[in-house]
């Protein structure tokens, strides 16, 4: 399935439950995204994918679509930069030119990356709902 594409049955379930057996569903996903989230860059993005897909399908109607798909892009882009990162640690020592000429390849693909994260990151915060003057999201 591509990346973006939600589990075919997810729409059906998510359809099946009522309101307060989804409140609580999205309580336990929020739950499961944070404890994942907290293991950084050792959180499975598989998992996170897996997640994120049940939560826009539990969300729908509270948020733009583009707010999932930004956290994809950024998702995906953190996965790139973990690869990146590890690649370039193995290089660290090494001063054969193309390992030279590698590691200023990978700085520059990591700067290209973070600009992307944070067009990303800007983009979700337009996507978002914006809190009431009471302080809650509509």
């Amino acid at each position: 399935m591509a990346s973006g594409q939600m589990q075919p049955d997810a729409h059906a379930s998510a359809a099946a439950i009522n309101s307060s057996e989804r409140r609580a569903r999205l309580s336990a996903v929020r739950a499961e995204l944070s404890a994942i989230m907290a293991k950084g860059s050792q959180a499975s993005p598989a998992q996170v994918q897996k997640l994120l897909d049940e939560l826009e399908v539990l969300s729908q109607g509270s948020f733009d679509p583009r707010y999932f798909q930004a956290l994809r892009d950024m998702l995906e882009g953190s996965g790139k930069v973990q690869d990146l990162n590890r690649e370039l640690q193995g290089l660290a020592s090494s001063t054969a030119p193309k390992d030279v000429v590698r590691r200023e390849t990978i700085l520059v693909e990591l700067r290209v990356l973070s600009a992307r994260i944070g067009a990303a990151a800007t983009d979700l915060q337009t996507y978002a709902r914006k809190p009431t003057a009471q302080g809650k999201a509509p």
